[in-house]
């Protein structure tokens, strides 16, 4: 899971919700029974929601997929819009400028968005 760490820090995620969120990056479709267990988390739509909250915006498209014993389940699939990675980076302190600023600007830069010490 590279997504597990903060690039920043190279420490894992301070908060849940900044794991869920690096990891819907990647812009691939996750629902919670085929990716709880790699998300770390049992409530994926409750996640969803507090990262919507946020100001993201997600698909949410219902799909069936094998559940216990091989058995079909109806589970909601969540993809992280590609409108909404500029603000996802943002609150991951992942952003960089256009023009990236030097000297005492870049480290102004860096603290403000979390990358810096």
């Amino acid at each position: 899971m590279i997504y597990a760490t903060d690039p920043n820090t190279r420490r894992p995620w301070a908060r849940k919700w900044e794991r869920i969120l690096a990891a819907m990056l990647d812009g691939k479709a996750r629902n919670a029974i085929e990716h709880g267990r790699e998300l770390a988390t049992t409530c994926l739509h409750s996640d969803v929601s507090s990262l919507e909250a946020r100001g993201l915006k997600f698909s949410h498209e219902r799909i069936t997929v094998a559940g216990y014993g091989g058995s079909k389940t109806s589970v909601v699939s969540y993809r992280l819009l590609p409108e909404s990675f500029p603000l996802a980076r943002r609150l991951l302190g992942l952003a960089t400028p256009q023009n990236p600023p030097h000297g005492d600007a870049a480290r102004a830069y860096l603290l403000q968005s979390r990358g810096g010490a």
